[in-house]
């Protein structure tokens, strides 16, 4: 209908309520909008009425939260089916505002599709908002319609009981919850717990105090030991306080995702109890599914009593799951993902359409609605507010319960930045998903030693062309974003900024790194160092300044890591020494160099030190050696007297039970064909898994706690999630000795990966 109306009045009348006082939110929301209330006994109850509207009496949907707005040239009316429908409307009506005061004639009557919509923030991956940015999350969301705020914490959350629990880590604190939770109602939302009851606590296991309650595996221990007795009058007291600081919450997330070490028999009692306990406390239990689908089999789903409520997560193609669920007759929640992790900036492209495929398959699902997510993983160096286009897009599609449709980057930027952004639409929709280096890629080249990155441009030379091809749009994308005149919220636009001057930065590193493969050496090569580590400062200052604008300090050290690890790779191999001391003889592995791998090519390219020994590595086109069982390597030698052998080295595919520790290897020494020396090398204890063993993942690592700390000592990081060993101290006993032998025993599928090996002589 054409026209307007005028919100020129000071006060709302407000029809009878169903209940003693008038929500919190809703008073809130007509403070918020500039309007006292008036009580109106002769107007329907959960109705407010602006002027004098023709139509006084809009009929709501009837599902639950429903609402009816209608306004025309004389008023406006806003009824709800119930307290938070009217709440809802209100909130129509602030979005038709828009911050001003005019009203178009519209006649509105909506409701969610799902009752269950829930926004989680992963804040344990290190980064934790201020206070005043939670304060800022709970009212986009609300904005959004998104009725739940989840905040994922494994140790960054204060428990009376444990107060070492996330100390030092920016933690929240109780204080901070009320305040929150104050907002939180105010803005009709809740704030949801994800506290892990069993796994995905890697962080509190490595304190020293509550390592007890680990359980022991090949990988760094990341779960509760449910056999162990002293776990449940822990957990009783965990379960107590937690609940304590969410008071509000009908629901628990106690995620019991991505276990490990657990049999189906102790994960289901385990389950059952945490339900129950929870119970005492008025919370109901909720739970990922991943442990049953990928394990024991949906149906045991249905062995889940107490009121459970299961949530599948899936951040591809949830199609996949549909007609399983579907011929169990299950409709558990589920979760979208805003596809935001490992990535400077989030796979816009990809984070819509698991979106919108949820809304279908929860549709014929038939179930109570979805989630959407943000990870962290890797210590969360993207900024969490990247995503708030995305929160917006999660909001519409669970709201409506369709595929969102085209003109929302437009709309979206009409609302929070109150004003169409041109540029930036182009950097979302076009330049971002067009990028000839995946995101993913990208991401690990950033991790990537200054010595991987050579290899990796002498070896991927097609990924230069698609640097350079990459750094014009990028460039583009920067100037655009100047071109960005926004009326309200331009502080975030600098993430965006940031986002892309990383992305700038690592290719401009790797074609730096394919000048270096292609010779460039000597004062040029160094003068061009220089200007790139000032390239670096710069970025890394940027990147601060805008971490600190949002976030708490604590934990913006591992961020920073990031930029000082590879400043620090660079400068080495600027002056690396080539010279060896009398007593060391590098052995030149030469043609036995048969493999490259990027991820664990950032060794030195050549001559290098490790722990105060020289060695000599692969060149430029490979890594190290993959032996096999059917690949001896033997190695000639002048002639001498050894004291000790040094290799650097790692394990592929070891056997990760700690009961079947046995020989994987046989090394040996050789004067004149005959052996003078041999010793066979055990799996774990010897050769460690080189798949992040200080446990930087759950799913690998932690192997370094299991080997021979006597002989085995840790060698470098040569890339994202891999680390090597050096293994020394073998009882040679001075034999003299002409050649090296190393054979693998194990026939099965394990390898072993050998960097470099240097003889110690008497």
């Amino acid at each position: 209908m054409p026209g307007s109306f005028l919100l020129s009045a000071k006060a709302a009348r407000l029809g009878s309520w169903p209940a003693p006082g008038i929500t919190e939110s809703v008073r809130h929301k007509l403070k918020s909008l500039g309007f006292s209330i008036i009580r109106d006994a002769s107007l329907p109850e959960l109705t407010v009425i602006f002027g004098s509207p023709s139509l006084k009496n809009p009929d709501p949907p009837s599902r639950p939260e429903g609402y009816a707005l209608h306004c025309d040239r004389n008023g406006v009316a806003v009824r709800g089916r119930d307290a938070d429908g009217l709440f809802w409307g209100l909130v129509t009506l602030e979005q038709l505002l828009d911050g001003g005061r005019r009203v178009p004639c519209v006649e509105i009557h909506d409701a969610p599709a799902y009752p269950f919509r829930k926004h989680v923030d992963d804040i344990s991956r290190r980064q934790i908002s201020r206070l005043d940015d939670f304060m800022e999350i709970i009212r986009r969301l609300s904005y959004y319609k998104i009725r739940y705020y989840c905040p994922y914490m494994e140790d960054v959350l204060y428990i009376r009981s444990f107060p070492e629990i996330g100390q030092g880590r920016g933690r929240l604190t109780p204080a901070e919850l009320r305040t929150m939770h104050a907002e939180a109602r105010r803005h009709n939302i809740t704030i949801l717990p994800k506290y892990s009851l069993l796994g995905h606590q890697e962080n509190l296991l490595s304190h020293r105090k509550f390592r007890k309650y680990a359980r022991e595996v090949f990988q760094f221990p990341s779960a509760y030991d449910v056999r162990k007795p002293i776990l449940r009058p822990y957990l009783r007291k965990v379960i107590r306080d937690v609940c304590g600081l969410f008071p509000d919450s009908p629901y628990f997330n106690a995620q019991f995702d991505e276990v490990i070490g657990l049999t189906e028999k102790e994960f289901m009692a385990h389950a059952l109890w945490c339900a129950k306990e929870l119970a005492r406390y008025g919370k109901r239990m909720m739970m990922a599914a991943d442990m049953f689908k990928n394990h024991y089999g949906l149906k045991k789903i249905r062995r889940l009593t107490g009121g459970i409520v299961t949530n599948e997560w899936n951040y591809g193609d949830p199609r996949n799951v549909e007609k399983a669920y579907l011929k169990l007759k299950l409709a558990p929640l589920g979760q979208a993902g805003y596809c935001n992790w490992c990535a400077f900036l989030p796979s816009f492209v990809n984070a819509k359409r698991n979106i919108d495929l949820w809304t279908g398959v929860m549709r014929r699902w038939g179930g109570p609605g979805f989630g959407s997510s943000q990870w962290g993983d890797g210590g969360y160096e993207n900024h969490r507010d990247l995503c708030w286009n995305l929160f917006a897009y999660y909001g519409e599609a669970v709201w409506t319960g369709r595929a969102v449709q085209k003109d929302f980057e437009s709309r979206f930027q009409a609302t929070f930045y109150g004003a169409p952004l041109p540029g930036l639409k182009k950097i979302v929709e076009e330049i971002a998903p067009a990028r000839k280096i995946a995101p993913a890629q990208s991401w690990k080249l950033f991790r990537m030693p200054w010595n991987g990155l050579v290899r990796f441009a002498a070896v991927k030379k097609d990924s230069l062309k698609d640097a350079r091809t990459d750094l014009a749009a990028i460039r583009k994308g920067l100037a655009l974003l100047k071109t960005c005149r926004p009326k309200r919220n331009a502080a975030h636009l600098e993430h965006f900024r940031v986002a892309l001057e990383r992305e700038r930065h690592v290719r401009e590193r790797l074609l730096l790194a394919g000048r270096a493969a292609a010779g460039l050496a000597g004062p040029a090569l160094a003068r061009a160092a220089r200007k790139m580590l000032g390239d670096l400062r710069a970025v890394r200052k940027m990147y601060e300044r805008d971490w600190l604008r949002n976030n708490k300090r604590p934990n913006i050290e591992v961020s920073l890591k990031v930029f000082d690890d590879f400043a620090d790779s660079m400068r080495q191999a600027m002056t690396s020494c080539s010279r060896q001391s009398g007593r060391y003889r590098c052995l030149d592995l030469g043609g036995f160099y048969n493999t490259y791998i990027p991820d664990v090519g950032g060794v030195p390219i050549g001559p290098g030190m490790v722990n105060g020994v020289p060695f000599r590595f692969a060149g430029l086109h490979h890594s190290h050696a993959d032996l096999t069982h059917d690949k001896p390597l033997c190695l000639q030698f002048k002639a001498c007297k050894v004291s000790d052998i040094h290799i650097i080295c790692g394990g592929q595919r070891i056997a990760a039970d700690l009961k079947k520790i046995g020989p994987m290897a046989e090394i040996a020494l050789y004067h004149k064909g005959k052996i003078v020396f041999s010793e066979k090398l055990l799996s774990i204890r010897h050769i460690c898994d080189w798949w992040a063993p200080l446990g930087e993942h759950i799913w690998a690592g932690g192997g370094f706690l299991h080997v021979d700390r006597k002989r085995v000592s840790y060698a470098l990081k040569p890339g994202q999630m891999h680390g090597l060993t050096h293994l020394s101290r073998f009882k040679v006993v001075g034999r003299r000795a002409d050649a090296l032998r190393i054979r693998l025993i194990d026939k099965g599928p394990q390898a072993i990966g050998l960097f470099a090996a240097t003889i110690e002589t008497v």
